[in-house]
């Protein structure tokens, strides 16, 4: 149901409707990232940003890093609003994550020219549901990711309709920073050229896929994706050296995705929001899943009428959920593209039973059905906030417990008796360390052990329990510390310092 934008009062509603939406958006990805202890995953970038705005070196790893954007523009936006990197926290260090995912709210709302009843009501699902909202404030790739992945797509469409230089290079440097984000976007570029077909009335048509596939504009397209890959891996044209590696990731990317001890079924994604209890805990999500596909049927149906950028929105969203589910490799954050897409289906059901010519009272109904699931959408957010870091969440993925907090502060009580002297502090095992690194980060005589009994006994001593030598006993008082599901941490702390610790209770 298009908003007609000649009503000046419809045109006026959307506006406030949606700048009401961005606010509730914003609103609870605060609140959610405030009741969460960092991921082991976002302990790592924010290492790397911390290392970058120390530094003003950021370093491409082809083995175990994404690429530089995220940090780059990270930085980028600290700078601006006076972030310093010795004043993060766990809300300020996700800014640009929440920001990205704002803007893609604000993208659905007002990037079209002709604003769609669907476009606000998949904001307002995209808003306030619970997956969403958590990864919309998870300092990883994936809330940029996924906005660069609309936006390429959206200039895809623009290109695809009337395609020119202009347009061509636009969509070359897009696509470069989609991949500079992160190396799946290849999944992606498949996934947008498949719905841009799919959309189309002839979409093998020989001369239509020559005039889009000429080699003036394809070089045009090269060209200015060549640039920008060049431009951000090579941090502006200062450092060439990881050019060779942004490319030799592919081979290890490729090899990651078979599993890499990450491998699920390939329902995974769909058993996320189908009901479902974890230890009593009621979750799922069936009514968006149901009218999702509801909206995906009357797109098909409707596809001569609809418009082409839901068409092709739901479609994306489609193939990604389908490719994502044949790959071996699977955590819960790849779905964030297929869950926005999600969102625009099903308002886009809502905005068909208010446009059809049915009964009044069914329009009305409709619309209170609209209402009644967006409740229902925010009050399981405000229960996932409950739950923000609990193994039974399954929005979240081998998450921290809540508990590693405690380790945190014992290592800062133990350091507040002397701070004019540093905490010698070991730690082992290679799983198990993350995200304690970012939390030593500022501390010079920390070091790491892949093999915990290897370790010396410094002031204190940190590893799986069961892995450490039974010789500390000796010398250290054990506690012990939750790090996220079945992982339990021992922490020995030298008796001297304990004893004046317990001085100070």
């Amino acid at each position: 149901m298009p908003i007609n934008l000649s009503d000046k009062t419809s045109y006026y509603i959307y506006i406030f409707l949606g700048l009401l939406v961005i606010a509730g958006g914003i609103a609870l990805r605060i609140q959610n990232s405030e009741a969460r202890i960092l991921h082991s995953d976002e302990a790592v970038q924010a290492y790397q940003l911390w290392e970058l705005m120390e530094t003003g070196r950021y370093q491409y790893d082809p083995e175990d890093k994404h690429g530089p954007l995220l940090y780059r523009l990270n930085a980028i936006v600290n700078l601006f609003v006076g972030i310093d990197a010795s004043e993060f926290n766990r809300s300020n260090l996700r800014l640009v994550p929440i920001l990205s995912s704002v803007a893609l709210l604000a993208l659905f709302l007002f990037g079209s020219r002709k604003p769609h009843l669907a476009s606000l009501l998949a904001a307002g699902f995209f808003a306030l549901s619970p997956f969403p909202v958590i990864y919309g404030a998870y300092f990883i790739q994936e809330a940029l990711f996924v906005l660069l992945g609309f936006i390429l797509l959206y200039a895809t469409l623009t290109y695809w309709s009337s395609p020119n230089g202009y347009k061509a290079m636009r969509c070359g440097l897009w696509a470069a920073a989609f991949f500079a984000t992160k190396e799946p976007a290849i999944i992606h570029i498949v996934a947008i050229l498949a719905a841009t077909l799919a959309i189309q009335e002839k979409p093998f048509d020989y001369y239509a896929l020559a005039e889009r596939f000429r080699l003036q504009l394809i070089a045009i397209a090269i060209g200015a994706f060549a640039f920008g890959w060049v431009l951000f891996y090579s941090a502006a044209f200062t450092d060439f050296s990881q050019l060779i590696d942004s490319v030799a990731a592919f081979v290890n990317y490729a090899e990651r995705s078979q599993g890499a001890g990450h491998e699920k079924s390939v329902f995974y994604y769909l058993s996320l929001f189908w009901p479902h209890t974890a230890e009593g805990i009621r979750w799922g999500e069936a009514p968006m899943v149901i009218l999702g596909l509801v909206g995906f049927a009357l797109l098909v149906i409707n596809r001569a009428n609809a418009p082409k950028s839901i068409q092709a929105t739901v479609h994306y969203g489609a193939v990604c959920f389908i490719l994502y589910s044949i790959i071996p490799y699977k955590t819960p954050w790849l779905m964030l593209t297929s869950y926005a897409s999600l969102s625009v289906a099903v308002g886009y059901t809502f905005s068909t039973i208010v446009a059809s010519r049915a009964n009044q009272w069914i329009r009305y109904a409709g619309i209170g059905v609209a209402l009644y699931l967006l409740g229902e959408q925010y009050q399981t957010t405000q229960l996932v906030k409950r739950y923000a870091a609990d193994s039974r969440n399954p929005y979240i993925y081998q998450h921290t417990s809540s508990q590693f907090q405690k380790l945190v502060d014992r290592i800062e009580d133990i350091d507040a008796l002397d701070p004019e002297t540093q905490l010698s502090i070991a730690v082992g095992g290679e799983d198990n360390a993350w995200p304690l690194p970012w939390y030593l980060r500022e501390n010079d005589t920390v070091g790491y052990w892949p093999d915990p009994a290897q370790m010396p006994a410094l002031d204190i001593v940190i590893g799986p329990t069961g892995t450490l030598s039974p010789s500390l006993g000796d010398t250290h008082i054990p506690e012990y510390h939750g790090l996220r599901e079945n992982v339990l941490l021992e922490c020995w702390i030298r008796k001297e310092l304990w004893d004046a610790f317990m001085e100070t209770r």
